[in-house]
């Protein structure tokens, strides 16, 4: 009960957060949908895979659970939970390292130190957060639980042709993230035990499907003809170059949290495996400055002020530097684990998301959650592996993930209440 109890709570916190939280924008459109009753719902998406967007299934879940939204705070409360608890299990992956009593508060705080335009837009915000979140916590336990195990089930074998079949549809990076995760895992697989996984053929056959179905129906095919038509005249290589800017922005500049945790883990790692006295210090220069300045220059460009901008600016040199801390960040994870590729195959699979986005005209805060999501968790990974379970250090966490729970409840008891004061106006006015 007590190895539990942690997460009873943080199901309890966000389940009272998201019944403070009010639907907005769009959400109310979709609101009057879901008032009409389950065949409405059904039907207002499959007509709209047939008029203006592909993403078939998290068109339903939109219909249905913004209306019905008591089910939703429940079952995105869930998924929160859930997304904590494969985190653990993932940064524990290593059997002679077990998880550290830090790991817990690090692990939730991915969520609460996100982005406060990605929070809105993912967390909070129901079309968004159905259509982006619903399925990260899925499809990281799907990749997870294939990557330890080799053999399973015919019960996992369902869900996982289930995942397939409709996680592709809910929105169109997830889906690649499915589609080309399952050929990274075939090749990992390939690697580990020098043959073809068929299972893992038949998933990729069925997600590659239901990605086609998706991207070809003829609502996406309509809004293309009619949105972005500049952009699609573009060739890839010219599409790739002019979303390289916004690749670079969305995937480390806003996300102040992950470009703390990567510095934390690339400096562990180099200073642990890189034994020349000069490659180390020049490597630890490098690869911490611009990330940590990053961190204190991102919010003072958010008050308007044009401090250091340069820096946060996607300038050619930025774009250079960003790429080449990718690169190198791969490196120093394949060294650390070169026995063992499991991270470095998480880690790819996390920049699918944002790497697919390079050939999008829509990126957004809400894109890149998945890419910021997966690269915190590799990196909590290196810093569970090295780091011992300090008592100040857990304090630490802990304390901060107090700070930022009391932030969100004041603030969103706050929204509540502005709520109320604006139904009851409206219905004095009426």
């Amino acid at each position: 009960m007590k190895k539990y109890l942690k997460y009873f709570f943080v199901f309890i916190f966000f389940l009272v957060l998201f019944y403070l939280s009010p639907i907005s924008g769009d959400d109310w459109g979709n609101y009057i949908v879901g008032s009409s009753g389950l065949r409405s719902s059904l039907g207002v998406a499959l007509g709209m895979y047939f008029d203006w967007e592909g993403r078939l299934i998290s068109r339903v879940f939109i219909n249905i659970l913004t209306y019905h939204k008591w089910i939703w705070n429940i079952l995105n409360s869930l998924l929160i939970v859930g997304l904590v608890f494969v985190s653990e299990k993932i940064i524990g992956m290593d059997k002679k390292c077990n998880v550290k009593t830090f790991v817990f508060p690090l692990s939730l705080l991915i969520i609460f130190c996100m982005n406060i335009y990605t929070f809105s837009e993912t967390m909070v915000w129901l079309a968004g957060n159905i259509t982006y979140f619903f399925m990260v916590p899925v499809v990281i336990w799907y990749f997870y639980y294939l990557i330890i195990n080799d053999k399973y089930n015919k019960w996992f074998s369902f869900i996982f042709v289930l995942i397939n079949l409709f996680g592709t549809m809910f929105v169109e990076n997830m889906g690649m993230v499915l589609v080309v995760g399952n050929i990274l895992l075939l090749i990992y697989k390939y690697i580990c035990n020098k043959k073809i996984d068929k299972r893992i053929v038949v998933y990729l056959i069925i997600s590659i499907f239901s990605m086609t179905s998706m991207l070809l129906s003829p609502g996406t095919r309509y809004r293309n003809s009619i949105e972005n038509i500049e952009f699609n005249k573009l060739n890839i290589f010219e599409k790739v170059m002019y979303n390289l800017p916004k690749f670079v922005y969305y995937t480390f500049i806003i996300n102040s949290y992950l470009l703390v945790l990567l510095s934390v883990s690339n400096y562990l790692i180099i200073n642990k495996k890189i034994k020349n006295s000069k490659i180390k210090y020049s490597l630890i220069i490098y690869m911490l400055v611009i990330p940590l300045f990053t961190v204190f220059i991102y919010p003072l460009s958010e008050l308007k002020s044009t401090f250091l901008d340069f820096f946060i600016n996607t300038n050619v040199f930025i774009i250079i530097y960003w790429l080449s801390y990718l690169v190198i960040t791969l490196y120093l994870l394949f060294i650390e684990n070169k026995k063992d590729l499991k991270i470095v195959l998480l880690y790819l699979i996390g920049l699918v998301s944002n790497g697919v986005m390079l050939v999008s005209p829509t990126w957004g805060f809400r894109t890149s959650l998945f890419t910021y999501i997966m690269l915190c968790i590799v990196s909590l990974y290196v810093i569970n592996k090295y780091i011992k379970s300090i008592k100040y250090f857990v304090y630490s966490g802990y304390c901060l993930l107090g700070v930022f729970s009391l932030f969100y409840l004041v603030f969103y008891i706050n929204i509540f209440r502005c709520q109320n004061n604006l139904e009851k106006s409206i219905k004095k006015q009426l």
